[in-house]
């Protein structure tokens, strides 16, 4: 074998891994304050991992002198790395910072267990600065540091140490969560690492970081993919204190705050007693509320009424509903008690709200609060189905003492629901039904899939979903609501009411009626001007057909059960 210069026996020779690394820290890898061009940066990374050069693992342990060459041109790549992450460069910083993550993932397991307290201490270091200036520094610490606590994870016998690093880890990121943009974002994605990695340590900071992320969570300079993942870290919370009170507490906090947003929105939409009805099941009379989520947030901040609907209230109840849906179907260490029925009369109370004013002689709102409602409903709506589709596969079985109420909901639902996104989430859900609750559900789900299942798979029904038309400015005068009314016989003639604000928002007005058109002699529709055709999106189709098999297949017991003992055989 060759030695570390000369001839190597090939492309495996282990001594081409420490004279491959010496090149790179002596050649490639840039000094303190100097710079390195993207490409050459990219090579570094491809080198170090392709060819495995800080693994420092040997073919042949006795190989003493490769081992101890090996060593040293590692030992000295972690030097370099090491000063370029103290350098007062901003850029040294940042690109030592992320060879740093790279080492943390590719050394060999002694020497992590080395060195892994000095490496925390500079990343450490980097977190605590937070100034604007070092924005990319304070980004790839929070990824470097996520990376050291995951490989840190498999050491067992250095859990309490780790627990100890990760609860100094906390208040740093406490402030850098109070930034916006992405060091927000890296900052919730480490914080997430640290609770569901090391739970313990943060306990003693409990009530802060609560605060901290429901205030963020209520923020309008939170964008919505931000917003769901402090949701869902807020959902891990409970796990830090593990017991039956803290899950109840919080999901009680997020449906009263979800409920309170609510009141707020759907002002002339509904009946004023739904938001009190909610209240009494979250806090049964003569119990004291809980504190406020968060612990009394400003909502929303100083911002007009329609804007702040627009960037507050809608992405604020939506981000909620989201935890909840979190919490109710990730494990949790301890039996919980599910509020199931102030989980199905929210989620009521959301889906059935279609636009209309309560009172129409006497609105006691605005028209352009209604029309704010109705542009942001099918957002509403998606995100509390959603919650429905949790709390059905969070409970399963243990539902059936609430499935008549849940199976009025779907049947009401499915009359309201025209897009092919609700009506897709709708299949789903009555999916998930029947595989959780089984022959029982299928009888009283048979009427609302048969029925909304051949209407949608139908295209010579008239429908209000996706309208193609070859000529827009024309169009005849039908009712949507007559049309439609001949679909389902089940449904309320409506051809005498306000189309409501949903259907105008995302429905086209142009309609046709079927049975006038002529058709060719192969039964198809001829193209003429004017002509509108209307077709169920495939999506809704596909959610169909699925609804309909798993409707026979757990229907079928039905009939086997009744065979039993005709054909001579019995179960065991």
């Amino acid at each position: 074998m060759a030695g570390a210069v000369g001839f190597l026996a090939d492309v495996n020779d282990h001594w081409l891994k420490p004279r491959l690394l010496r090149v790179v820290v002596g050649e490639r890898m840039p000094q303190p304050g100097s710079t390195v061009p993207p490409e050459e940066l990219a090579f570094i990374l491809e080198a170090v991992r392709t060819h495995g050069l800080l693994t420092e693992v040997l073919q042949d342990p006795s190989d003493q002198k490769l081992a101890e060459a090996w060593r040293a041109t590692v030992d000295a790549w972690v030097e370099r790395v090491g000063e370029l992450v103290e350098s007062g460069s901003s850029y040294s910083c940042w690109l030592g910072t992320c060879l740093l993550g790279v080492t943390f993932q590719e050394c060999s397991s002694e020497r992590f267990a080395e060195s892994y307290s000095d490496w925390f201490e500079k990343i450490l270091r980097n977190l605590q600065k937070g100034l604007p200036s070092l924005q990319l520094v304070t980004l790839v610490s929070c990824t470097s540091m996520s990376d050291l606590f995951a490989r840190l994870a498999k050491y067992l016998n250095l859990k309490k140490e780790a627990s100890s690093f990760a609860g100094r880890v906390v208040e740093p990121l406490l402030l850098l969560l109070n930034e916006n943009g992405p060091v927000a974002d890296e900052a919730i994605d480490l914080l997430r690492t640290v609770i569901k990695l090391y739970p313990s340590s943060v306990n003693r900071h409990y009530n802060k970081v609560e605060s901290t992320i429901a205030a963020k969570i209520m923020s309008t300079e939170v964008n919505v993919k931000l917003s769901k993942k402090f949701a869902r870290v807020l959902a891990m919370l409970p796990s830090v204190r593990v017991s039956e009170g803290t899950w109840s507490l919080m999901i009680q906090k997020v449906l009263i705050g979800i409920n309170n947003l609510l009141n707020d929105a759907f002002v002339g939409l509904e009946e004023e007693k739904k938001g009190r009805e909610i209240m009494m099941l979250l806090v049964p009379p003569g119990n004291d509320p809980p504190p406020v989520l968060g612990d009394q947030v400003k909502l929303g901040g100083n911002l007009h009424v329609t804007k702040k609907f627009r960037v507050f209230t809608v992405p604020t109840i939506s981000a909620l509903a989201h935890c909840c849906c979190m919490m109710l179907t990730s494990y949790y260490p301890v039996q919980v008690t599910v509020p199931v029925r102030a989980l199905i009369a929210l989620s009521r109370r959301v889906l059935l709200v279609d636009g209309s004013l309560r009172n129409k002689s006497f609105p006691s709102t605005t028209s352009l609060h209604q029309e704010l409602i109705c542009f942001e409903l099918p957002s509403l709506h998606s995100s509390f189905l959603d919650l429905l589709h949790a709390t059905i596969k969070g409970m399963r079985s243990q539902l059936l003492p609430h499935a008549a109420n849940i199976v009025r909901l779907v049947t009401d639902y499915c009359k309201i629901a025209k897009l092919p996104t609700t009506r897709t989430k709708v299949y789903s859900i009555v999916q998930l039904l029947l595989t959780s609750m089984g022959v029982g559900m299928s009888l009283h789900l048979l009427e609302v899939i048969v029925s909304n299942a051949v209407g949608d798979l139908d295209d010579n029904c008239v429908k209000e979903m996706t309208l193609f038309s070859t000529n827009p400015s024309k169009g005849t005068s039908e009712s949507s609501s007559k049309s439609y009314s001949k679909k389902r016989k089940q449904e309320p003639q409506i051809q005498n009411s306000h189309a409501s604000g949903l259907e105008k928002a995302a429905i086209s007005p142009k309609k046709m009626k079927t049975s006038s058109m002529p058709t060719s002699s192969k039964g198809m529709t001829p193209e003429t001007p004017g002509d509108v055709r209307m077709f169920t999106p495939l999506c809704v189709k596909i959610a169909a057909l699925e609804t309909l098999e798993i409707l026979l297949n757990v229907g079928g017991f039905i009939e086997d059960r009744s065979l039993e003992g005709k054909s001579g055989l019995a179960p065991n």
